[in-house]
């Protein structure tokens, strides 16, 4: 691959805002990598639609990256990790393609000697089972204990990063996996790294190992990047780019929470009204 190849942006996409979590982890562990990030910010949430809405919405996503002559694919949204990633590697080609779902199955089970691995995440993604498949064929003898928690994104958007609503929401939620002894707890929502903090204090054992999406899917893109030779090179200069499909004020506002930096380079597309193949209308806003 040449060093120009190389210098190609990564696609990071999701149905909203969380997937940001995943890009602030690729920029710390990966600062010369450039990113482009697509937020379906005008059809979220991906999770009480159908599947074959979400594997339609997916394609079009990844037409969009394509496009835009991208490297790696991140799927950062749990519900296309679980219901679409068929379809997304079969539209990628040889593009490689990563996700937080396997990204977390693999560090939960190298984290986990005792074989007893807790999951948390929004209903759609527990009740599609991903997650525990994903142990299960990493390693058959493990036992998964699945929870989901739907008020912890609504939460994590409002900022209550550290209320007592929040704990409460939390004590409440964690009790029964808690109960099974448990070896780690994977955060399976990009939302749920920003609760870090208070569910460490919840869950209140330094033995159990919380899983992050965001930091463990940086890892296991920094070790396939160099597998495949399409790490970017000491000359680079990384650059974020980010695309959503409503305005764009909102996506900023808590967006910059998720990403712990100013959300600069923010576009509007308009890719549901595209059905031609070619680019999807641009609009660039600049809120500075």
């Amino acid at each position: 691959m040449s060093t120009l190849g190389n210098r190609r942006p990564i696609g990071v996409f999701d149905s909203g805002v969380g997937g940001l979590t995943v890009v602030r982890a690729l920029m710390e562990r990966l600062p010369l990598e450039s990113i482009l990030y697509f937020g379906d910010t005008a059809r979220v949430p991906y999770g009480i639609k159908s599947n074959a809405t979400i594997e339609h919405f997916s394609a079009q996503i990844v037409d969009f990256l394509l496009h835009h002559a991208v490297k790696m694919l991140i799927v950062a949204c749990n519900t296309m990790a679980a219901v679409a990633l068929k379809t997304i590697t079969a539209r990628a080609g040889n593009i490689p393609v990563l996700d937080v779902i396997e990204a977390g199955a693999r560090a939960a089970v190298s984290a986990s000697p005792g074989g007893r691995i807790g999951v948390i995440g929004t209903p759609t993604t527990i009740n599609s089972n991903a997650y525990a498949r994903r142990i299960h064929a990493l390693d058959p003898s493990v036992r998964v204990y699945s929870q989901a928690c739907p008020l912890f994104v609504p939460l994590v958007e409002e900022g209550w990063l550290d209320h007592v609503v929040t704990r409460l929401t939390a004590r409440e939620y964690l009790r029964t996996v808690l109960a099974e002894e448990i070896d780690s707890l994977v955060l399976g929502c990009t939302h749920y790294p920003l609760l870090k903090p208070l569910l460490h204090d919840v869950v209140g054992r330094e033995d159990v190992k919380l899983i992050d999406s965001a930091t463990t899917t940086a890892e296991l893109a920094a070790v396939r990047l160099n597998e495949t030779g399409l790490a970017a090179d000491s000359q680079s200069h990384a650059s974020y780019r980010y695309v959503v499909t409503d305005i764009p004020l909102r996506f900023q506002t808590i967006g910059e929470r998720f990403l712990g930096r100013s959300l600069e380079n923010v576009e509007r597309v308009d890719i549901e009204n595209d059905a031609s193949g070619k680019p999807p209308r641009r609009r660039r806003t600049d809120f500075r």
